[in-house]
């Protein structure tokens, strides 16, 4: 960091010089135009005119290790990096590497694979950052989570359960991608201190967002475990009259406990967000009856996952809205 005095010509012309190094590193010549953006948290964001963007590129090395391998493409993914280039160690890839490699290019948003050789994988970012916000992505994150849970909960009553049941758990898949773009977009707020002109999110708002992603990354995840539960329970010959209704009940609160959460973090309301605790409260209560009646029953196991998710979903929605609360405070 740099201090510069400020300078004062006229009577209200503040003026401060730039650094010659960097001028000379971006290029900037008489008469360039500098961009500058004015952020609420009173800095000022210099943005030189660059004919040429800096490409990022990372090259990864195949191994044996597939499951290493991806998650050194999905690292590399997040990080921001344009190109992602994978090399064999051997004379040429496998075709099941391949295979799991397009795989993986088809759960990240924007990546492309635009050569294929023998021995080599070029894996290219094709997404404008500025056609996405955090703030985007959180919606969205939250329009799939809840719809998720919203058909869990018809499941209870449906006869095609099962079927249903099973696309509930392959939408956690557009979840994830979601989640994973919005950590890029926060990684390259990080590393550039770049902002889309669409995003109106200060780096403090950003960063409490990307943690609201995370907690709803999580109630998908739970959500799928609830299905996946499901499939071993036939709830019209082995569950107790009652808890059937009990259940549903308790994952509408669940969903209405959720919706309140996000709304107060994007809306900033702490009355809002406060409600959330107090819910959340009422519906562990109404959870420890329904697994006092359970006790000792054949589906005690199931039924007992199933409202440990309940609760752990709640505890999610509380983080958000503990989250919302802190950024009042700024």
């Amino acid at each position: 960091m740099e201090a510069r005095k400020v300078q004062i010509t006229g009577k209200s012309t503040y003026m401060i010089t730039l650094p010659k190094r960097w001028a000379v590193d971006v290029g900037l010549q008489p008469g360039s135009l500098v961009s500058i953006t004015y952020r609420d948290d009173g800095t000022l964001l210099l943005t030189p005119p660059i004919a040429q963007p800096f490409v990022s590129r990372k090259i990864l090395k195949i191994n044996d290790n597939m499951n290493e391998l991806k998650m050194d493409i999905i690292g590399a993914y997040v990080m921001g990096h344009q190109f992602i280039e994978l090399h064999a160690n051997m004379s040429m890839i496998p075709q099941e590497t391949r295979r799991e490699v397009k795989e993986l290019c088809k759960n990240l948003i924007g990546i492309e694979i635009v050569e294929e050789t023998r021995s080599k994988i070029v894996i290219y970012d094709i997404l404008n950052p500025g056609e996405f916000t955090i703030d985007r992505g959180l919606k969205r994150m939250h329009a799939l989570v809840s719809g998720m849970l919203k058909d869990l909960i018809d499941t209870f009553n449906l006869r095609t359960r099962v079927e249903m049941l099973s696309e509930i758990i392959a939408r956690e898949e557009e979840v994830d991608r979601v989640y994973l773009l919005i950590l890029k977009q926060f990684i390259r707020r990080l590393k550039t201190g770049w902002v889309s002109r669409e995003d109106q999110l200060n780096l403090v708002e950003a960063f409490h967002y990307r943690l609201a992603a995370d907690n709803l990354e999580r109630i998908g995840d739970h959500t799928v475990k609830i299905a996946n539960t499901l499939h071993s329970i036939d709830f019209a010959k082995d569950v107790q009259k009652g808890i059937t209704g009990r259940l549903v009940e308790l994952g509408k609160d669940s969903l209405d406990i959720i919706e309140k959460s996000v709304i107060s973090l994007r809306s900033r309301d702490t009355k809002l967000a406060s409600s959330v605790f107090s819910a959340n409260a009422k519906l562990k209560e109404r959870m420890s009856k329904i697994s006092q009646l359970t006790i000792g029953t054949p589906d005690a196991l199931p039924l007992g996952i199933i409202t440990d998710s309940i609760s752990r979903i709640g505890d999610y929605a509380e983080n958000i809205a503990e989250l919302a609360i802190d950024l009042c405070q700024l």
